[in-house]
């Protein structure tokens, strides 16, 4: 990760209070190092799990908050549902290393100003910042392909459900059903991580790019 210039940008508000949370101990201490000689805020509270980032911005509403988008207890869209439920102006940056092409369009509805892929250079995060505190809207992350349509569906794959784990198979069960992450691992103990991380094997092992084609996937061998 680089070093960030310490430069004070112009036209930002007159005073930040920052609200970070990533449940990565060692990428959050480097993010908050940079971002605070960056940018010199009033106040930057930092947090490892959602309830109490929440519970922060809603007693203390920050100038900035930047989210992980999958925590270990709490989607980051729903951290923003309730801010905006509250009708605060918060100015939100949304980090992910996990970035699907629903993503944009789905953040930018819930007033996401900035998303950034976790995995590209820390600059990245630092011109996403600038960029949302000066008013504007940043959003840089290689996401797939729409899905096509079904007369350019790509052929499924030949591979049926003995090459899947047992845990992947009930985790592609709920995912064909049209759970969401934060959905199947309530169901089956997991975090959302550990979710996403099965889904990502699961995808690589079936030669697979995006959901759609796993759902037809799932329905052919009968796990839908």
């Amino acid at each position: 990760m680089g070093v960030l210039d310490s430069t004070m940008p112009a036209a930002l508000p007159a005073q930040l209070d920052f609200v970070l949370v990533d449940d990565t101990a060692t990428f959050r201490g480097l993010l908050k190092e940079a971002l605070q000689r960056r940018f010199h805020p009033r106040s930057f509270r930092d947090f490892g799990i959602g309830r109490d980032a929440l519970a922060a911005c809603l007693e203390q509403p920050p100038t900035l908050l930047i989210a992980d988008l999958y925590l270990p207890d709490m989607d980051g869209r729903d951290i923003v549902r309730k801010l905006r439920e509250r009708s605060l102006d918060t100015r939100v940056v949304m980090l992910t290393a996990h970035p699907e092409a629903q993503l944009p369009a789905e953040l930018v509805s819930l007033g996401v100003a900035g998303f950034v892929d976790k995995n590209s250079p820390l600059e990245q995060i630092d011109l996403a910042v600038q960029c949302v505190l000066e008013g504007g809207m940043f959003f840089s992350a290689t996401v797939p392909p729409p899905v096509p349509s079904l007369a350019e569906a790509p052929a499924l794959p030949r591979a049926g459900p003995e090459a899947l784990s047992e845990r992947e198979r009930e985790v592609v069960r709920l995912v064909a059903r049209g759970l969401v992450s934060k959905e199947v691992g309530a169901q089956l103990g997991l975090s959302t991580r550990t979710v996403e991380k099965h889904r990502a094997r699961i995808l690589a092992k079936l030669g697979l790019h995006d959901v759609a084609t796993l759902v037809r996937w799932c329905l052919r061998n009968g796990l839908g």
